[in-house]
């Protein structure tokens, strides 16, 4: 269930394993994430972990793909299938809970809040935006950039030392923070964001604490995931019919079980093909 990196990943396994695969995909084309992220400023290479996948399944006559296809529990216990995985993807949290909050923050309802899933839908803010970075890895600084190139006035704010952080690993860093600058882009490094007024937002210096406004007309939200596990866990709630159901197993993988990078969500639905009915070694 979940067309997305782990879920493709998972069907392209399982039919080289010869397991006869459904492949149920809520919207209408494959990919999840990638699907949206591959349209982001400088993302477009990551769309060849959809299309190989997509194009190794189409090869196999033991999957078949169905989209717009929104299971519920009911639709998974009428089919009947012997394994159910269930790979629903993440949705980015708007209330702030990330490194800084483990708490939801204080956000004034008047301010109008964005996350990444509202802008790869479309949903665009226009003006000044304070895009508030505290996941660290690429998804603010490219958002950043992408409504600079649309023409809003953005500052970029982020408690760390680096914009988009984790690309220090990736050497792409320094190139970033080039490109962000090149845009127009106000970059506020080692300021946190602490609460959310009707036309500001309060930031605050991650080594004294010291606060200061911040005007903006509209606030991006880059802080974490949430895993889609509701079906999962409806599912796990009936277990106890499962046997006539004709279920053997369910479980949930990829960012539906633990949000993380495309990389860990695709290893998690090979791992789950590859364990499927073999024996536990301890």
């Amino acid at each position: 269930v979940g067309a997305g990196p782990a879920g493709l990943e998972a069907a392209r396994a399982l039919s080289l394993r010869g397991y006869d695969v459904a492949l149920a995909e809520a919207g209408t084309e494959l990919g999840g994430r990638v699907a949206r992220e591959r349209r982001l400023p400088g993302l477009s290479a990551w769309g060849r972990v959809a299309d190989y996948r997509a194009y190794q399944i189409g090869q196999h006559p033991n999957v078949e793909t169905y989209f717009e296809s929104r299971l519920t529990t009911a639709d998974i216990m009428e089919f009947g299938f012997q394994n159910v995985a269930i790979a629903t993807g993440a949705k980015w949290r708007r209330d702030g809970v990330a490194r800084q909050h483990v708490v939801a923050m204080e956000i004034d309802s008047n301010m109008a809040v964005y996350t990444p899933d509202d802008l790869m839908a479309g949903k665009v803010p226009q003006g000044h935006i304070a895009v508030y970075d505290d996941d660290h890895y690429y998804m603010g600084g490219v958002l950043a950039e992408m409504l600079a190139r649309q023409g809003a006035s953005v500052t970029l704010i982020t408690p760390s030392a680096y914009v988009s952080d984790w690309t220090n690993n990736t050497l792409e860093q320094a190139a970033i923070h080039r490109r962000l600058v090149s845009v127009g882009v106000e970059i506020q490094l080692n300021r946190g964001v602490t609460q959310i007024g009707a036309d500001h937002v309060i930031t605050n210096c991650t080594y004294t604490g010291a606060t200061r406004p911040e005007p903006c007309d509209a606030v991006v939200m880059v802080a974490s995931r949430v895993g889609n596990d509701q079906l999962y866990l409806d599912l796990m709630a009936q277990q106890d019919d499962w046997a006539d159901a004709g279920i053997r197993t369910v479980k949930v993988i990829g960012d539906a079980n633990a949000p993380g990078p495309i990389a860990w969500a695709t290893y998690a639905g090979h791992r789950y093909a590859r364990e499927l009915d073999m024996p536990d070694i301890g």
